[in-house]
């Protein structure tokens, strides 16, 4: 005799168990999403902590005067950096207060010279430039940095010119050893500091010709009745390496 399989109670299983792993795959993308917003949310809310300390200790280094005497010794990889550069971008940006209420970032490409017995950064500008006017404007207090100068940041980075290296090497070990020979190709460096104009002729008549010096090719931007002479001085800088690390350093932490 031929058993006959009662299939009544089997089919109800598999239609709930159908039903489960459907409204699982249907929760799992909603669940994922929410989980998402809520990390971006936290690490926004870092981040934006992050940079209001960052500010407040900015504006605490220059406001106070007996901090505001205080000078690195910048780290070592930043002293080279700079000592092995001549181009930087300078961020200026006005006040809240300027320009109808509403900030206004600037950026310029610079040539810039390092002082490493001072650890400052030299550059020249027009009179009659923007970036003139913002930084004249936040020396006077209009952009955070009181009787210091204005608060700027600076970028530099050492990566090797690719375009360079491949109009002058044919292989890719060639264009190792050339990297390795030049220095450069490791790290960008975000400088944050006080940016002056340099009243006192005689001293920014010496910082003129130096600047000239390290920069002789480019004298229409350095020389002239209307070019005035800018002093930085680093308060904190972040450097990042080529892996994406990021290192921090300040003038009261080290």
């Amino acid at each position: 005799m031929t058993a006959i399989t009662d299939n009544t109670t089997t089919t109800p299983r598999i239609h709930a168990s159908s039903s489960i792993i459907s409204f699982a795959l249907f929760l799992c993308p909603i669940v994922y999403t929410v989980t998402k917003r809520h990390q971006r949310r936290v690490q926004e809310g870092a981040r934006r902590t992050e940079r209001e300390a960052e500010r407040a200790f900015l504006s605490s280094i220059v406001s106070s005067r007996e901090q505001g005497s205080l000078r690195p010794p910048l780290p070592a990889i930043v002293r080279q950096s700079l000592s092995r550069r001549r181009l930087a971008y300078l961020g200026t940006v006005t006040s809240s207060s300027a320009g109808g209420g509403v900030p206004c970032p600037h950026l310029s490409l610079m040539r810039f010279t390092y002082l490493p017995e001072e650890d400052a950064i030299l550059m020249s500008t027009n009179v009659y430039t923007k970036k003139y006017d913002m930084l004249s404007a936040g020396a006077a207090g209009g952009g955070d940095g009181g009787e210091g100068g204005a608060l700027v940041a600076l970028l530099v980075h050492d990566f090797a010119d690719s375009s360079h290296f491949s109009s002058h090497s044919s292989s890719s070990s060639s264009l190792s050893e050339e990297a390795n020979n030049s220095g450069g190709g490791m790290y960008s460096i975000t400088l944050n500091g006080t940016c002056s104009v340099v009243k006192d002729v005689l001293l920014a008549e010496n910082y003129r010709q130096i600047h000239l010096k390290n920069n002789p090719d480019y004298p229409q931007f350095i020389v002239g009745d209307n070019i005035a002479m800018l002093r930085v001085d680093v308060i904190s800088a972040r450097i990042c390496n080529i892996k994406d690390e990021v290192i921090k350093w300040n003038v009261v932490d080290g």
